[in-house]
């Protein structure tokens, strides 16, 4: 083989090993609640500084039981240091049609857990555990999504899951912010 065969294979393989979705994990259905950590929930999504849009309290914890800690006011700065996104109940895809390349049928329920975004999730389902799906095929309640003859599947119901991130404050003082209630410049790094 010429050089440049070796160099084009060698290419071809490593491209093709990147592109694989990771492997599933064989398990039972997640416990709920369901904690993924260092969670930042859609395409973009990005710790480092943020400006607050809007008044935002932080907390001591995300757990049950936290108290207030201080108060962002709107143009303040954080960092935002990490993140936890907390399903406390999946989100239930039901199969339209099969889907052989994925090996779903007709009626075969998926459960979704974060949304990572650009149509992928985490996901469970024929007891495997997915850290990244594709779930593109699906329509979403609302009739969004899918389009056309790529839709294989309906959201019946988008669960119930919450996004807490961990912030630095100006005084160095962590705390935590229930990002369903606040709003940040500069978390999406491509917005």
């Amino acid at each position: 083989m010429s050089r440049f065969g070796l160099v084009a294979f060698t290419c071809l393989i490593v491209t093709s090993a990147l592109s694989q979705e990771p492997a599933p994990k064989p398990m039972p259905e997640p416990a709920l609640p369901f904690l993924d950590w260092k969670a930042c929930p859609f395409e973009g999504c990005s710790y480092r500084e943020w400006t607050a849009q809007k008044p935002v309290t932080v907390y001591d914890t995300w757990k049950d039981g936290r108290r207030k800690v201080a108060q962002v006011a709107k143009g303040d700065r954080v960092v935002g240091v990490t993140g936890v996104v907390i399903t406390f109940k999946p989100g239930v895809i039901r199969m339209d049609r099969d889907l052989p390349e994925q090996h779903l049928k007709k009626g075969d329920t998926i459960l979704t857990y974060t949304y990572l975004g650009e149509g992928f999730s985490q996901a469970w389902f024929k007891a495997n555990y997915y850290p990244e799906f594709d779930i593109s095929f699906t329509k979403w309640p609302d009739g969004g999504g899918c389009g056309g003859a790529h839709c294989a599947a309906t959201y019946v119901d988008l669960g119930n899951k919450v996004w807490w991130a961990q912030v630095k404050l100006k005084s160095g003082r962590m705390g935590w912010v229930n990002m369903e209630d606040a709003a940040f410049d500069g978390v999406d790094s491509l917005g």
